[in-house]
């Protein structure tokens, strides 16, 4: 019996290549991501899984969920956010969450959204999408909305809902 082989080079070159920007370069399972400023703690962020990938708009994909502590310049923990899924962009510092985001302040007021992206330069948060915010006395909806990412201050745009007012 006899047995031949043989390989047309130019069909293993085209297997052979694949673009890298199409798979992770690194994936971390149950991975934690701490940001300091002077030594101070001022974003903890956790995640199920965590995808590198490099290329000319390098990304980390977080297709799991994500979990983010926000703390202030005294290392005091502000807010938290968390999503069904996330991607950060990390050559503009933007992160995007999607799916079921939710942000909760010290004082309890709830966030939630749909869509949020976090300005990691500017300590920012926005959105354009529907928003509903929950405090111990009030519902506020709106279409959009800008807030520091401790989320103490807020603004909401296209507002409604029930709103408490104080008078003297």
């Amino acid at each position: 019996m006899l047995f031949a082989c043989s390989n047309d080079l130019e069909k293993v070159r085209e297997i052979s290549i694949v673009d890298d920007e199409d798979y992770p370069v690194e994936t971390v399972k149950n991975g934690e991501i701490i940001y300091s400023d002077s030594a101070v703690v001022r974003v903890i962020l956790n995640a199920v899984q965590m995808d590198r990938f490099v290329g000319e708009e390098p990304y980390v994909e977080f297709s799991d969920g994500i979990e983010v502590q926000f703390f202030n310049p005294s290392g005091k923990k502000e807010s938290e956010l968390s999503a069904d899924y996330a991607v950060m962009d990390e050559k503009n510092k933007l992160m995007e969450a999607k799916r079921a985001v939710k942000v909760r302040n010290i004082n309890g007021d709830l966030l939630e959204t749909e869509h949020l992206i976090w300005n990691e330069e500017t300590e920012m948060v926005y959105t354009e999408e529907f928003v509903k915010i929950t405090t111990k006395d009030e519902v506020i909806y709106g279409e959009g909305l800008e807030a520091n990412q401790d989320f103490s201050k807020y603004t909401i745009k296209k507002i409604r809902g029930t709103i408490a007012m104080e008078h003297e």
